[in-house]
């Protein structure tokens, strides 16, 4: 099991030096902000319990803070809390559905490449052109960190365009759970780089792309949707790989 650095993740020193570069931010916002670089990057690993009491006393502030940032990140589905243990768990895979996270980002997604492809005069296509292309290069370069953000920002480009600003309001409050999903599974892209499986889901940005460039909304959604599915496969196969599962 991972050992996980607790003086290092809540030193003390980081939080000053948060608190001196913006004096005006509020505590509960700095061990939110801690706490969801730590989970993100995976410096705590899914399943382990949080202790306020602990984090408190690592920070020299009091447990009102840490509780409140846990409850934030409760809120964004980054923790969790059980009925048959007492605390909060940074979120595991067996808490959540893949595949209902999948079925919502197609949704979404799906009707924000239609809606780029309709209204692509207002989209952006040189940025989405360049995200393209750079998602290519990090791939065959192996660069996977490159990868994986330069892949949330070209969804994220996407559904920011869409002009639709209830898509973009549903899309953000999920936006952190898949980046962790992301996160956890570099590994497992890493070893699977040169399947001619994830070489076509590779492919498959540049064909949204395309459609929304031509301005062709169903084929947008339809290359979206098909791009989501052959990724939800993957992460699929990921899970079961870790011996995790998904309901």
């Amino acid at each position: 099991m991972q050992e996980v650095r607790w003086e290092e993740i809540f030193s003390r020193k980081k939080l000053i030096k948060r608190e001196a570069a913006n004096p005006f931010e509020k505590l509960n916002n700095m061990v939110y902000a801690i706490l969801e670089e730590a989970i993100i990057s995976y410096s705590i690993p899914a399943g382990t319990k949080l202790s306020i009491v602990h984090i408190a006393d690592l920070l020299n502030i009091s447990r009102t803070p840490v509780k409140e940032a846990l409850e934030k990140l409760r809120e964004k589905g980054l923790i969790v809390t059980e009925k048959e243990k007492k605390g909060y768990y940074v979120f595991d895979m067996s808490h959540g559905s893949l595949e209902q996270l999948f079925m919502a980002r197609k949704a979404l997604e799906g009707t924000a490449a239609f809606l780029c492809a309709q209204r692509n005069f207002d989209v952006d296509l040189k940025a989405l052109e360049r995200l393209t292309k750079l998602i290519g290069a990090s791939f065959e370069k192996q660069y996977f960190n490159k990868f994986s953000l330069i892949d949330q920002a070209f969804h994220s480009l996407i559904i920011d365009s869409c002009g639709n600003p209830l898509i973009i309001r549903m899309y953000k409050s999920i936006e952190k759970i898949n980046s962790y999903y992301s996160m956890r599974s570099q590994e497992y892209i890493r070893s699977k780089c040169m399947d001619d499986s994830f070489k076509a889901i590779v492919g498959q940005h540049i064909a949204i792309y395309r459609a929304i460039e031509m301005g062709i909304p169903g084929l947008a959604e339809t290359a979206a949707k098909s791009h989501l599915d052959a990724g939800y496969i993957l992460c699929l196969r990921y899970h079961t790989s870790m011996g995790n599962n998904v309901i």
